[in-house]
């Protein structure tokens, strides 16, 4: 392969990596859980929908996981203190 097309290939694949940083960033900001401050009141979350509490009533490092329920099927809604997930 000669140089010219060796530096157009490497040009190519700098271009496609900075064309597709943007929709990166985005996919891995959908991806990261929702942090909130305090938990959503009962009835608000749906089914299996998991959110991320930080209002200090877990111990240091920890985070409440709160997973919806449905009262009305028999689906208990979960509490339990977990690790801070990863980008939080």
């Amino acid at each position: 392969m000669s140089t010219q097309r060796k530096i157009s290939c490497m040009f190519r694949t700098v271009v496609m990596a900075f064309a597709l940083a943007p929709a990166m960033h985005l996919a891995m900001a959908a991806a990261a859980p929702d942090m909130l401050k305090e938990a959503p009141a009962k009835g608000v979350l749906r089914v299996g929908e998991v959110v991320y509490v930080d209002d200090g009533s877990c111990p240091p490092g920890e985070v409440k996981k709160i997973t919806g329920g449905n009262q009305k099927a028999g689906v208990a809604r979960q509490v339990h203190c977990v690790k801070r997930p990863e980008g939080r």
